[in-house]
């Protein structure tokens, strides 16, 4: 039966096909953990290969070092196999150990390539980043598939993210005529035919991959997934597009079936509450029971029709960031031939399957592998290097575009007008503007500038000097962490003449001479990034109003003494339990406003032995209070029960960016 039917019964649930509740388990505490400020990412670990047999290793995932499959010998066909990417091209952040990017897996494929290995790519789908400016979306989108088409990848599959973008849009963005890989795929897509609207947009129902064993390759939507996007676009359903698609398939002498599956379970709220385990190991189980009563299908026409290939490998959705660690057997029947294979998120890892031939069947290799810090380009292969020029052009677009001046903005705490008033109450003014009357403050932020070049003070210059690729302080997604401001009106890039006008924009832009002046004062990760901006504060420095509402993690007395004491005394153990204990409790909001960029994609190593916050603000010497209470400030209240004391930013107000709406 196929996915979706209603007498189709439920596939058994054996211990091959549960989810990896370990894997699960950790993936949801970790959303819970960091939720307020929008985290969820961790690293995809490496997996033993596997031979035929599909058992369980004892080893956890990550504790397998790369190397496995060096020992495979050469493969009939190499498959690198990819999905639900997310828009996340490239690592994001200074520390290491950075995993995932286009530009690693290009040269991951070439060492294979090195080893005169017959590599195909195949991608899942689900390329694009689910939020984000929809030019920047598409421009991303455009970058992914041309990247891919650099490692000879032959086919990605078009899910929920590809159709929302809208399709049309993202294809013809990618399509040519002289260069039609990697296809675009969806066998559940409508007007794919010949003459038809997406067949002249490059979209096939199938793709035929000439190697020895030939290979097919289909795409499906479930049911669910279907109804989701049905004021979209129009789909065929699964029991009238699959047979047709193993048809031909069959009349192609296909010898090797590959089957992406994409589903969106529509679960009830009450009894699968969003955001639990619950929930999360339903979805999974739903989209194993379909893949399996899907291969079911297969497999059955494939008795009637013997010319029917086998699905050999069947690629589905999934909620965990890591990758299968073993090829699963799909169902309990030997009958059946399909290995379940999942990705993971973001390009961490790649599924790698070496393809050898056993009598009239197949046997398999398979090893997940991490596209780590190994797989970074060394100096003397950038020049030259395909993809690195394609994000160069990627960024040369983003400028061309202004997208820096097309992120939406949300209004700072510190902004709120009061009741029917307009405009906006407090813009940016620049750090010196601040250092002008903090003097300590200043001597700080010159002294953690002048030992480190990676440090707050020089973050702007540390993304123009970045090279292979260059270009990335046109990116507003790297520039929003790099500068002061850059995502509240009247922050670097966003020059506001009058702030009485505000929201309305002025009938004539500001010349470029004014916002390059606007912007030079708010380089770099300057006072206002935590304090929010200081206009009302540079007007009245007495008034307490605003300087409670500036300084929200101001140092409390206790805090104060303990640190003159530690400045006194650098061996005192006992201040430094007591002044880390004091702090933990007093800085779980300030520690909530830094994750705001230094999270866990940006700062792997955030909240790690000696990378707390306690470590960075005390260990380095960043705090900045002044030797007497002349500051104000409203001191957190205290803990009670292990919760941290509120963060004061209220809800944010979203600006739209109206000529970013699709009509």
């Amino acid at each position: 039966m196929l996915p979706n039917q209603s007498n189709s019964p439920p596939a058994p649930e054996t211990s091959t096909s549960s989810i990896n509740l370990a894997a699960l388990f950790g993936a949801v505490l970790f959303i819970c953990m960091f939720a307020a400020v929008g985290i969820y990412a961790w690293r995809a670990g490496a997996g033993p290969t596997c031979w035929g047999g599909y058992e369980e290793s004892e080893a956890p995932p990550g504790d397998h070092q790369l190397g496995d499959y060096h020992k495979w010998p050469k493969p009939a066909v190499t498959l690198v196999l990819t999905g639900q990417m997310f828009g996340y091209t490239d690592p994001c952040g200074c520390s290491e150990p950075q995993y995932g990017g286009l530009i690693r897996r290009y040269n991951f494929i070439q060492s294979l390539n090195a080893r005169k290995w017959n590599v195909v790519g195949i991608d899942l789908g689900e390329l694009p980043q689910p939020k984000g400016i929809q030019a920047q979306s598409l421009r991303k989108f455009e970058l992914s598939v041309k990247s891919l088409a650099a490692m000879n990848y032959r086919a990605f599959g078009l899910g929920r993210g590809e159709i929302l973008m809208p399709l049309p849009d993202a294809l013809a963005l990618v399509w040519d005529k002289k260069r039609p890989y990697p296809r675009p795929i969806n066998t559940t897509l409508a007007q794919t035919a010949k003459g038809e609207f997406y067949h002249e947009l490059n979209v096939r129902p199938f793709e035929l991959i000439d190697t020895t064993p030939r290979i097919g390759v289909i795409n499906l939507l479930g049911q669910d997934l279907r109804d989701e996007l049905a004021n979209r676009d129009k789909f065929l359903t699964n029991l009238k597009a699959l047979p047709d698609a193993l048809n031909a398939l069959a009349k192609a002498n296909v010898e090797f079936g590959i089957i992406l599956h994409h589903e969106n379970p529509k679960l009830d709220v009450k009894t699968f509450p969003e955001g639990t385990i619950k929930r999360l190991t339903e979805i999974e189980k739903v989209r194993r029971q379909q893949a399996t009563k899907c291969a079911e299908f297969c497999a059955a026409a494939r008795k009637k029709n013997p010319k029917v290939p086998p699905i050999v490998l069947m690629v589905i959705l999934t909620e965990s960031s890591d990758a299968s660690s073993i090829l699963r057997p799909l169902g309990e029947s030997d009958d059946l031939p399909t290995k379940l294979v999942e990705v993971g998120h973001k390009g961490k890892s790649v599924g790698l399957v070496g393809v050898y031939r056993d009598g009239k069947g197949f046997r398999l290799a398979y090893q997940p592998v991490p596209m780590g810090p190994e797989w970074k380009t060394t100096k003397e292969k950038e020049k030259g290097h395909p993809v690195i020029a394609l994000f160069e052009e990627y960024h040369q677009h983003l400028q061309r575009e202004n997208m820096l001046a097309k992120y939406p903005r949300t209004l700072h705490f510190n902004q709120l007008p009061a009741l029917n008033q307009k405009g906006l109450k407090a813009t940016y003014v620049g750090s010196n503007r601040c250092i002008d009357c903090h003097e300590h403050a200043g001597e700080v932020w010159k002294r953690e500038k002048s030992k480190d070049k990676k440090h707050h003070a020089l973050a702007t210059e540390t993304l123009e000097k970045l090279k292979a690729p260059a270009g990335r302080q046109y990116d507003p997604e790297c520039m929003k962490c790099h500068t002061t401001g850059f995502t509240h009106p009247g922050g670097y890039n966003d020059f506001v003449p009058k702030l009485a006008d505000w929201p309305n924009r002025p009938k004539k832009a500001p010349r470029a001479d004014k916002i390059k002046e606007h912007n030079k004062v708010l380089r770099g990760v300057g006072c206002e990034t935590c304090h929010g901006p200081g206009s009302e504060h540079v007007k009245n420095p007495d008034n307490k109003d605003v300087r409670d509402l500036i300084n929200p993690f101001r140092a409390s007395a206790e805090e104060r003494q303990l640190v003159a004491a530690i400045e006194k005394s650098p061996k005192d153990a006992k201040a430094k339990d007591a002044l880390r204990n004091l702090f933990t409790n007093q800085k779980r909001g300030l520690n909530l406003f830094c994750m705001k960029c230094h999270d866990s994609e940006n700062d792997v190593n955030w909240g790690g032995p000696g990378h707390e916050l306690f470590d960075k603000w005390i260990g380095k010497k960043m705090y900045h209070h002044t030797k007497r209470n002349n500051n104000g400030g409203a001191i957190p209240g205290p803990v009670k029960k292990g919760n941290a004391p509120a963060v004061l930013e209220p809800p944010r107000i979203t600006i739209e960016v109206l000529e970013e709406k699709k009509k």
